[in-house]
């Protein structure tokens, strides 16, 4: 036994995000942790990595007890990495140097950096990994695939003979699965190597590189064993919240979900009224046309795109890396500026220059891929991420406010429900909701939403489609991108497929399938 948790409970106030879970993780084996977003997979990570301290229970290090004093650094020292969603990587730096921030620049004669070496060590890495770049490129160049194999590859070589666990926390949540297949067949070629590796992870799929998996719910873990003895269908059931209560223990106090999320009211309920307090409705749309006409917009890679979207409709755009999937949300919503074009939302032409205030004036709203520096607020509460936009309505209105919160948390199922929950501590499901709740609150004439479902669980997922088709049911015109474009099938009543920047074909609902819409954004 490498590493392992006994009887550890973890607590935030009087929300218990870990119930007394013990896990091992074997050497040379590779343990899966899956579970709903909010089941404690996170705290889990954290707690193993030194970022959280167990309220009870211990955490052993080759049989030694290191709960006295645990912290990163501690965790570091006794060797522990870990490797998180997005790759630590500087893209305008040179592959070379960013191998250097890793494990050090090589020095010579005088104490200067030896640049032909580390040029050199990074190629043979490369080389090793087959990854086929020159180490002078920039980072910025390598794949999805390429970056989490190199940041893998350095977290296992800068621990050397002292790694006593490898983490990775949903390593493989940004990549499309075409391209994850690679990363999965080298991390288990590390642990091959008799390397122990706990991996996070929200895909099922992935359970075909593991050894063991175990299974959260409601910081309890209710699943734990070889993966050829665990029913996949009993996995489904537990992240779906419909585990029988033979099946997923109990939590205390009644926190225990017993069947599927039920959003007790519909869409309608974020836009009511509170008592005392003035309707949000935006001004009156237009009956006739598209709320959303874009023309020969342009961008970096947006290049003469066109495109409209009708009121109530869901539109979904899929393609690939720099054909302008990733820059064509920011261009509609200000977060970038475009060099071309015009933007009309309900009849009115938006500025050349266009700011996100000015967007969000004319309706235009903007989930971003990037939810914990450009969608949410990490140190403030859920209460605040959800009001700030209506901070001036709410002020000195407490009650409205907790009426207003409340809405979002039981339409979302957000979890842990407390409003006072410090957002930064929310799984990237519930951050996501969060983030959705407080844009359909402001009832906006177009919804933006860039690659909405990165990171998040299949029962997180669940919720945020239902709104989105709520959204659209409620008048509001939808758009949205995707790196799983298989997604989009059955929630779009249309997809667009870019190439180069333009829009080469569209596909209705009607011939939708989850294999050609992947095909498409190949």
């Amino acid at each position: 036994m490498t590493a392992a948790l006994h009887g550890v409970t973890k607590r935030f106030g009087t929300f218990a995000a870990l119930r007394a879970v013990s896990l091992s993780v074997e050497d040379g084996e590779i343990h899966a942790l899956l579970g709903a977003n909010g089941s404690g997979k996170s705290t889990l990570v954290r707690t193993m990595t030194g970022v959280y301290v167990p309220d009870a229970g211990r955490i052993l290090i080759d049989d030694r007890d290191v709960t006295a004093g645990w912290s990163p650094a501690a965790a570091a020292a006794a060797g522990v990495r870990v490797v998180h969603q997005e790759a630590p990587l500087v893209d305008r730096l040179s592959i070379a140097e960013n191998v250097a921030l890793f494990a050090g620049y090589p020095r010579g004669a005088l104490g200067r950096i030896a640049w032909r070496r580390l040029r050199a060590d990074t190629q043979r890495l490369l080389d090793d990994l087959s990854i086929e770049r020159r180490s002078r490129e920039l980072a910025g160049r390598l794949s999805g695939a390429e970056r989490a194999m190199l940041t893998v590859e350095l977290a296992v070589r800068t621990a050397g003979e002292n790694l006593r666990l490898l983490v990775l926390d949903e390593a493989t949540a940004a990549l499309p699965e075409a391209e994850a297949e690679p990363f999965l067949r080298h991390v288990r070629g590390i642990a091959d190597r008799g390397l122990p590796v706990l991996a996070v992870t929200h895909r099922l799929a992935e359970l075909a590189y593991a050894d063991r998996v175990s299974v959260l719910d409601a910081g309890h873990l209710v699943i734990e064993g070889p993966v050829s003895k665990v029913e996949r269908s009993d996995i489904v059931r537990v992240m779906r919240g419909t585990a029988p209560a033979s099946t997923a223990a109990h939590a205390t106090n009644g926190a225990r979900r017993t069947g599927p999320a039920v959003r007790a009211t519909g869409i309608t309920a974020l836009w009511e009224r509170e008592a005392g307090g003035r309707d949000a409705a935006p001004p009156q749309r237009s009956a006739t046309g598209p709320v959303l006409r874009v023309r020969d917009l342009r961008g970096q890679d947006v290049d003469g795109l066109d495109l409209a979207v009708a009121r109530g409709e869901i539109v979904g755009v899929v393609g690939v890396r720099g054909s302008g999937l990733e820059e064509l949300p920011r261009l509609l919503t200000g977060a970038e500026q475009r060099r071309g074009g015009t933007i009309e939302v309900a009849g009115h032409r938006l500025p050349r220059v266009l700011a996100p205030r000015v967007a969000i004036r004319h309706g235009v709203v903007l989930l971003p891929a990037d939810r914990l520096r450009e969608g949410g607020f990490p140190t403030l509460p859920v209460t605040e991420n959800v009001i700030l936009p209506e901070a001036r309505r709410f002020w000195h209105r407490r009650a409205q406010v907790r009426t207003a919160v409340r809405r979002v948390i039981s339409y979302l199922d957000v979890r842990p429900t407390e409003p006072a929950t410090v957002f930064g501590r929310l799984s990237g499901g519930n951050q996501q909701k969060v983030i959705l709740g407080r844009l359909l609150r402001m009832r906006p004439r177009v919804l933006v939403l860039a690659d909405p479902t990165y990171g998040v669980d299949p029962a997180a997922r669940e919720v945020m489609f239902d709104a989105i088709r709520d959204a659209g049911a409620g008048g509001i015109a939808v758009l949205m991108t995707s790196t799983e474009p298989e997604q989009m099938a059955g929630l779009c009543d249309r997809v667009l497929v870019l190439r180069d920047g333009r829009v080469t074909e569209e596909i209705s609902a009607r011939t939708m399938t989850a294999e050609n819409l992947m095909t498409k954004a190949m």
